[in-house]
């Protein structure tokens, strides 16, 4: 197996982001991230058409990032559903994933 191979295959593997502290009625909630393909074509989501202020499309395609990352492990997890929560509790939703994930200045799986 090449190091590309076992990339791939790690990157399958579920991410377990802790939400004890947030009355969810569930102290995990496990994700899986993207992959460039997969977010790829979330740039075409409905809900991002129309959508000119470069601002306002950045929010919205990360908040379409953590349901679908969060659908790939739990499929009742739709997009439908999760717009419908309290800005509050999606803020700290997505807050604590992309903490989990890490980002690219470092952190979670992606590195320190």
């Amino acid at each position: 197996m090449t190091w590309l191979d076992t990339a791939i295959e790690q990157a399958g593997e579920a991410i377990t982001v802790n939400v004890s502290d947030m009355g969810l009625g569930v102290d995990t909630i496990d994700i899986k991230p993207l992959s460039a393909q997969e977010y790829q074509a979330l740039k075409a989501h409905p809900d991002l058409h129309g959508v000119t202020d470069a601002d306002e499309k950045t929010e919205r395609i990360g908040l379409l990032m953590v349901c679908e990352m969060m659908n790939k492990c739990d499929k009742t997890v739709t997009w439908a559903k999760l717009k419908q929560l309290p800005l509050t509790t999606l803020a700290k939703l997505s807050n604590k994933i992309t903490a989990a994930i890490g980002t690219t200045q470092g952190g979670g799986v992606l590195g320190e």
